[in-house]
């Protein structure tokens, strides 16, 4: 019974230890105003934020170029070198960075975003718009064909293939090379060399390196449909000068039987190829 005794000094400290109303409505002034500023930057706000941006940039460079097209003829600038052009860019690219920001504001008004959130949710905006365009720039830059040797000739990856220990290079004769890439819609062919080569037990050729990638596959395709597949050990952009002298002999990492999927060789002797890049400096 002595358990459930209350005595006078239990009840001061019974006292003590509860919280004071006046602590708890101050705890919960401070709760509410955060809860609403939240609630006010919310994800809807931050999507209209996003439309209301990008309809500014569509709307920044329309009146933007026809700004600039009307100042450059008012100011008599020079159409010389497409001057007049380089102009109404510039007005362009000034007006759009005005009108964005103004419109971005104007959509989180209007989804009530009110006080230092404005300028928070300007900064969110702006961030996911860039990181938008980025990503898009991403994919449609993976998507394009990368030519290897823009400002000069197409560089040529010439090649020497060894037939087995106890054939001759007559083995060869109506085997053709090709180059398989994931860049290139149809594999690229590739040609024997007519001129006697130094090494009169190899025969040699050369194939087209057109595209930049990682991925390309050196086929030697038999008449009877046993065809050697080479994975070439060259990186995306091959254009250094240690890739300008000869690989090491490799052998075939594939053999695709007819009408089977492709195998790995079985081991022994077999076809084996080297290849160096030939290209001009540009």
């Amino acid at each position: 019974m002595e358990l459930f005794r209350t005595c006078p000094g239990n009840r001061k400290n019974a006292s003590t230890d509860r919280s004071s109303p006046a602590a708890d409505g101050g705890e919960f002034a401070l709760i509410i105003p955060v809860k609403i500023a939240i609630n006010k930057l919310s994800i809807s706000a931050i999507l209209f934020g996003i439309i209301g941006g990008i309809i500014g940039i569509g709307a920044g460079l329309f009146l933007g170029f026809g700004l600039g097209s009307a100042l450059a003829a008012a100011f008599h600038v020079s159409t010389f070198e497409g001057e007049a052009g380089y102009f109404a860019v510039a007005i362009a690219l000034i007006v759009t960075f005005i009108v964005t920001p103004v419109s971005i504001l104007l959509a989180l008004y209007w989804r009530g975003v009110r006080s230092i959130w404005l300028f928070i949710g300007l900064v969110i905006v702006c961030l996911s718009i860039a990181a938008i365009a980025a990503s898009g720039f991403g994919i449609w830059y993976a998507a394009q064909p990368h030519v290897l040797n823009i400002n000069g000739p197409t560089p040529l990856l010439e090649f020497e293939v060894k037939p087995p220990a106890g054939q001759s290079i007559e083995s060869l004769a109506k085997v053709e090379p090709e180059l398989d890439t994931p860049r290139n819609r149809m594999p690229m062919p590739g040609y024997w060399h007519t001129d006697a080569p130094e090494n009169p037990s190899v025969r040699a050729g050369y194939v087209e390196l057109y595209f930049r990638t990682s991925r390309r596959l050196f086929v030697l395709k038999f008449p009877g449909g046993e065809d050697r597949i080479f994975q070439l050990h060259l990186p995306a952009n091959p254009m250094r000068a240690k890739y300008r002298a000869w690989s090491e002999w490799q052998n075939p990492d594939f053999v695709p039987k007819a009408g089977g999927q492709p195998t790995r060789p079985s081991g022994g002797s077999d076809y084996q190829i080297r290849y160096k890049l030939d290209y001009q400096e540009r």
